[in-house]
């Protein structure tokens, strides 16, 4: 009789010590990329995304030594539901740290809309035609 009722309590307590350890931990919402090419449109939600034009495009190729990275300058059009709410006029730098570009595009309580770059990046041997221009969008619910 005591070695079950013995048997019972190490059971019990071997239970109450192996409880889940990720309990409280925060987890991340997963990152959506999506590749928007120049000239194209994207549809998130009741949200579509067009990439209408690359402005400037000064940062410092591949290859050579600048005083100053440049900044890449761009036109993304944004529609809801149909209907255009703006055209945003997105500038792009290595000083702008990345958590200062989320929702620089759009930015509510169930959604994050963020241009995180522009792609291709210059080369000192070749610069990036308009039709290779892409930008990638982070999309976070």
């Amino acid at each position: 009789m005591n070695r079950s009722i013995l048997l019972i309590v190490i059971f019990m307590t071997s239970f109450s010590f192996s409880q889940d350890s990720t309990k409280g931990k925060k987890v991340e919402t997963p990152i959506i990329t999506s590749k928007v090419y120049l000239g194209k449109s994207i549809v998130v939600e009741h949200f579509k995304i067009e990439f209408i034009d690359v402005l400037q495009d000064s940062r410092c190729p591949k290859g050579v030594n600048c005083i100053w990275a440049g900044e890449v300058v761009i036109l993304v059009d944004l529609y809801e539901d149909g209907k255009k709410v703006e055209r945003k006029k997105i500038t792009l730098n290595p000083k702008i740290e990345l958590q200062n570009r989320i929702g620089n595009l759009f930015f509510s309580e169930k959604l994050s809309l963020s241009v995180l770059n522009v792609l291709p990046y210059p080369d000192a041997n070749n610069k990036p035609k308009s039709n290779e221009y892409y930008l990638l969008l982070d999309t976070k619910f």
